[in-house]
């Protein structure tokens, strides 16, 4: 598997099987923030199929992961786990050192997975995502020290 960096126009030629379930940013939202200073994507590949995406903001020692996708029928194998890590790699040698996340609470194979990569829970924003019966969902808040990782996956 491999990492490659995307631009908005091959991110919305090659990772719409990701984003067609629907939930969280759209595939054009998070491709038209690529157009902006400090945000960045890359794509899992494995043998020429997309099967994952990352996408995150740097700004000096600081990064924010916004969205991370696998594809539905891998997702439970690792991959996410191991795109999070190269990442972490990857964005800690070019000197971030603090890196945040917001993730549903209802997300729990997301919470779960931020958790063993190392990821801690720093806060909550009340009633921040909304709901489709109109009510609204808490965000939890994560975050990681990258100097406190010794060899992430």
């Amino acid at each position: 598997m491999m990492l490659k960096p995307l631009t908005s126009t091959l991110a919305e030629t090659t990772l719409a099987p990701l984003y067609g379930e629907g939930a969280g940013p759209s595939l054009g939202f998070l491709a038209g923030l690529l157009a902006q200073p400090h945000y960045r994507a890359w794509s899992m590949v494995d043998h020429d199929e997309v099967i994952g995406a990352i996408w995150y903001k740097c700004i000096d020692r600081r990064a924010e992961l916004l969205d991370l996708r696998i594809i539905s029928a891998r997702r439970r194998s690792g991959l996410g786990a191991a795109l999070i890590g190269k990442t972490l790699r990857l964005i800690g040698d070019g000197g971030v050192r603090t890196v945040d996340l917001e993730v549903r609470e209802s997300n729990t194979p997301a919470l779960s997975l931020y958790t063993a990569v190392g990821f801690t829970r720093t806060g909550r924003r009340r009633h921040y995502y909304p709901l489709a019966n109109g009510e609204r969902e808490d965000a939890i808040l994560m975050s990681l020290m990258l100097k406190e990782i010794e060899n992430p996956a």
